[in-house]
């Protein structure tokens, strides 16, 4: 049996739609969590904006590097693992941090807060989108349209997300349960795809 690359399967769509949707649940659980510290002033959600960007475009430029050097699910699945358990210890490490800049100007200590504990889980998320279309793509000529329809997926997963976790997930579970579930959600995505794996290496053993 062909040795076939999940992620040029079906499997590439809960990656993707789950990615884009913790992105934007990350981006208002950050809001929130600066807000009793900083407040919920227009500084605070420009910091937040701008290292959410800003952890993004690095994580583009890392992915396609990553993806270029070690273009393998294996890689991929850490990086989705190691953003999991940076959202689980957001709380933790976001209360620890702006404990330490509170003696900060306000602005000052907003953006160096979002930096260390917002900016590393989004960079790692920047990392995926690359990665997927490296490893979604089966021949030269598909990279532009495997391109667009994977970043399609991941932002519709970003849009609902956004509705989701602002409209229901937050008011009604709070954040600690809110990041919980987020944590498991990506968890189960590396948790799958070993569990596919397996399956697949006995198959082709067959």
């Amino acid at each position: 049996m062909k040795n076939i690359n999940l992620l040029q399967t079906w499997y590439v769509y809960p990656v993707l739609l789950i990615e884009g949707a913790s992105l934007m649940g990350v981006e208002l659980v950050g809001a929130k969590l600066v807000a009793p510290s900083y407040g919920s002033s227009i500084y605070v959600w420009a910091a937040v904006l701008s290292v959410t960007l800003a952890g993004l475009t690095l994580g583009y430029f890392a992915g396609g590097r990553l993806s270029i050097r070690k273009p393998t699910e294996n890689m991929l699945f850490i990086i989705l693992t190691l953003a999991a358990f940076l959202v689980l210890i957001m709380p933790f490490s976001g209360k620890l941090i702006m404990n330490a800049t509170l003696g900060l100007d306000m602005r000052l200590g907003v953006i160096v807060s979002c930096i260390i504990f917002l900016a590393p889980p989004l960079v790692l998320f920047g990392i995926v989108g690359p990665m997927v279309v490296r490893l979604a793509v089966k021949s030269s000529e598909e990279v532009g349209r495997t391109a667009g329809k994977m970043y399609f997926i991941s932002t519709i997963g970003g849009i609902f997300g956004t509705f989701i976790y602002g409209f229901f997930l937050i008011p009604h579970l709070g954040m600690r349960k809110t990041i919980y579930l987020t944590f498991i959600a990506l968890i189960i995505l590396p948790a799958g795809f070993l569990l596919l794996k397996k399956a697949r290496n006995k198959l082709i053993k067959k």
